[in-house]
């Protein structure tokens, strides 16, 4: 998750750029010219609190549970914990240095804002596009709960449980809406189209002849690839290479595999794929193929050989 890589890529940063940085001295003047009533930590790490909290202080081996902002000092939101708090193993080199020299300052229930210097933060490489070189980093926190090893599995199981389920709703949701796209498409083309079980959809153009495919087979084919909006994403025929894939094996696109089981050696016709089947919430960008997350994806394909 994105809490989670940010703050643990910068406890490799936070080591290889200890050296002396501009940014200290400007997080103090930050400080200074705001009237800002923080008190330092020493080594560019400072602490105000708005709640003081009442509850034991974190040690190492804890397993911290919090709420937080990251922002720089032009306001930019870079991080935050979102719906879910953020929980970490503090002594552990899971978090940066400023959290884990920090979070110690912070009792359960206390809210406050954590000013941390880049030498204590990403330091001079920063990250990416998200945080600049050298820059000054403004937390604010809310310690929630300090908890031990069986506290913090639980937690994570029912976590887990919680995100399944979610999951698998908003899977049910997006089928439907596939299905329901689908059915638009071929109607709006006038294909007449069967409907598999698994909410794959094919129409046949031309029969052809022989046998169907059976497990171990090699099909070769030629195909073009679409998305509902008709934008071409793929084609063997622009390759001038047909595609071949051993049957039954769960080596290409699952719901492309199960459709071509319908075709015989000289089939051509449409597959109507729903997302779930074809790529899902995964968007694809790569050798020119552009495929946007939770598509339904549109064959048309002409199959050569079954071997």
């Amino acid at each position: 998750m994105k809490r989670i890589s940010i703050l643990c890529i910068c406890c490799f940063y936070g080591l290889v750029s200890q050296a002396n940085s501009p940014d200290s001295i400007d997080l103090e003047t930050y400080i200074n010219q705001n009237e800002i009533q923080a008190q330092s930590a020493g080594d560019g790490l400072y602490y105000q609190f708005f709640q003081e909290g009442r509850g034991d202080y974190p040690k190492a081996g804890d397993y911290i549970k919090v709420n937080y902002t990251g922002r720089l000092v032009d306001g930019t939101v870079f991080d935050e914990s979102g719906k879910e708090p953020f929980i970490f193993q503090l002594g552990y080199r899971q978090v940066i240095r400023g959290w884990e020299r920090g979070i110690p300052l912070f009792r359960v229930g206390a809210k406050g804002i954590l000013y941390v210097s880049a030498q204590l933060g990403y330091g001079k490489p920063g990250v990416g596009k998200v945080i600049p070189p050298n820059a000054a980093l403004i937390y604010e926190i809310e310690v929630l709960e300090i908890m031990d090893y069986e506290a913090y599995d639980r937690y994570m199981s029912a976590l887990e449980e919680k995100e399944r389920i979610a999951f698998e709703n908003a899977q049910k949701k997006q089928f439907a809406k596939d299905k329901k796209l689908i059915h638009e498409y071929a109607s709006a083309r006038k294909l007449k189209t069967k409907r598999l079980p698994s909410g794959v959809s094919y129409s046949l153009k031309k029969k052809g002849k022989g046998d169907y495919p059976k497990d171990g087979d090699k099909i070769t084919f030629h195909y073009d690839g679409f998305l509902l909006d008709d934008s071409p994403f793929d084609s063997s025929y622009k390759r001038k290479q047909a595609f071949q894939f051993e049957f039954g094996k769960g080596r290409t696109i699952k719901g492309l595999e199960e459709a071509l089981g319908y075709f015989k050696k000289g089939s051509e016709g449409w597959i109507l794929i729903p997302s779930k089947l074809a790529y899902g919430p995964m968007a694809i960008e790569e050798e020119g193929v552009n495929i946007p997350a939770n598509s339904v994806l549109v064959f048309k394909v002409k199959v050569l050989k079954i071997q």
